[in-house]
């Protein structure tokens, strides 16, 4: 008997077992006494407030009624519950393991501020007070990864780059302010100073023809036919005057009276031929110099040009000297001190001023980046004190939108400080071959005298 009844407890136990298994379970939504809701995110719209993401939200519910008679569901119809209480919830992930804000309200729309720009949000709306079944969706927030330069360019250009230099910081001002200095006072100053037809008397004296790079055969050559013709007339007169330097025997009436001519006799003709070619030439050189050539108008006169000024050196020493032998070294050392003297008055300040914009503003913008990078990281130490608990995702998007709006300084500097390098080198190299123009020219002259 105790055998049969323990047989017949473990039958009974397998039989129980096995109904228990093969059983279909039975949801919540699937009481035939309650009817299912649905919480459907219908609009989600972005918005800036005080350089925040706003994300403003919609969302409809829907009943689905159960019918007690049929023991089936019907469709989904719009409804509405007025006491009906909702939770918005904001995480960094699909799952909302990490929620990173939320709150409750009543309604059926709520904005959600305060949140950090250059990350993927996913929300979803829950009913917090209701008994029946329910679901909800949630909406995806990749529209709201974008940044705040790439809203400001949605909305123009100028409001763009307004954006842009306020997310720059304190700095930038003094960035703009430094360029609009050099952009329109350094850099004009120069300019006007190194144009070749304001260093050489010009062929011609209009503004076009003075202020535009062209015809520099006819501002600088001397060589060319259609070159300058105030240093052609220049040097016509100064390799006539530089002939009465030398004694050759055709100043003699024979060969033999030239050999046999003392000292006294050749300082004589020496004078003589300063008194009759050299002294006349010089005179007319240096009045050409002082009164320009005759038929050409110019803007300014002659001596205020300074290859006129270089001229005017080596011509007045050619003439204090005369035709003795250490003239031609006087000439040349006359010559350059006045030429590096002019170089000097040429480069100025603004040439200098050129060479410290291009270096400042790097500079500059490197100062600013280190504020912007230090801000970034007292927000961050301020966030974790306040939350200490606050996940990586909350972190890494805080420090990744400080250094990027630190950035701004850098990428701005360098940007305005290459250019201004680069017009400092190309005066600069300007400067170096306007002197070897010069040194060109009277040795040109020197050497076809």
């Amino acid at each position: 008997m105790k055998k049969a009844a323990v047989i017949l407890v473990m039958s009974l136990f397998i039989l129980s077992a096995f109904l228990m298994i093969t059983q279909q379970p039975v949801f919540a939504q699937d009481k035939n006494d309650e009817d299912s809701l649905w919480v459907h995110l219908a609009t989600g719209v972005e918005s800036k407030e005080d350089n925040k993401l706003s994300l403003s939200f919609t969302w409809e519910l829907y009943r689905r009624p159960f019918n007690a008679k049929t023991q089936k569901y019907g469709s989904w119809e719009e409804y509405s519950d007025p006491n009906l209480t909702y939770r918005i919830v904001a995480a960094s992930d699909s799952a909302f393991a990490n929620v990173l804000k939320s709150a409750e309200t009543t309604g059926s729309s709520y904005t959600m501020r305060e949140l950090v720009w250059a990350m993927q949000y996913f929300v979803r709306v829950e009913p917090v007070n209701v008994v029946n079944p329910w679901k909800t969706d949630y909406a995806d927030g990749k529209i709201f990864k974008r940044s705040i330069q790439e809203q400001e360019t949605d909305k123009g250009f100028l409001k763009g780059f307004i954006a842009f230099s306020k997310a720059g910081g304190v700095l930038m001002p003094a960035i703009y302010g430094l360029a609009l200095f050099g952009l329109l006072v350094v850099l004009p100053i120069t300019w006007y100073k190194l144009r070749l037809a304001n260093i050489f008397p010009p062929n011609k004296p209009g503004f076009i023809y003075s202020a535009l790079p062209t015809d520099q055969v006819g501002k600088t050559s001397l060589k060319s036919p259609k070159g300058n013709l105030f240093i052609k007339e220049v040097a016509r007169y100064w390799r006539e005057a530089m002939k009465s330097m030398s004694l050759d025997p055709d100043h003699w009436e024979t060969r033999e009276k030239y050999i046999k001519a003392d000292s006294q006799e050749q300082e004589e003709v020496k004078k003589t031929f300063w008194l009759d070619i050299g002294s006349p030439n010089i005179e007319k050189a240096i009045e050409v110099c002082k009164n320009g050539v005759p038929g050409i108008k110019l803007k300014k006169d002659p001596q205020e040009y300074p290859f006129t000024r270089v001229f005017l050196a080596a011509l007045e020493n050619h003439k204090a000297n005369q035709n003795k032998w250490w003239a031609s070294q006087e000439m040349d050392r006359a010559t350059e001190n006045t030429a590096l003297k002019e170089l000097d008055s040429l480069k100025g300040w603004s040439l200098n001023a050129l060479w410290a914009i291009g270096s400042i503003e790097p500079m500059l913008g490197l100062f600013g980046t280190v504020i912007g990078i230090r801000g970034a990281f007292m927000s961050i130490e301020n966030m974790i004190k306040e939350n200490p608990d606050a996940q990586l995702t909350q972190v890494v998007p805080q420090l990744a939108g400080g250094i990027h709006v630190a950035l701004i300084t850098t990428i701005t500097g360098l940007a305005i400080g290459v250019p201004f390098m680069l017009f400092y080198y190309f005066y600069r190299g300007k400067l170096d071959w306007i002197y070897g123009k010069w040194e060109e020219i009277i040795i040109d002259i020197l050497n076809r005298a």
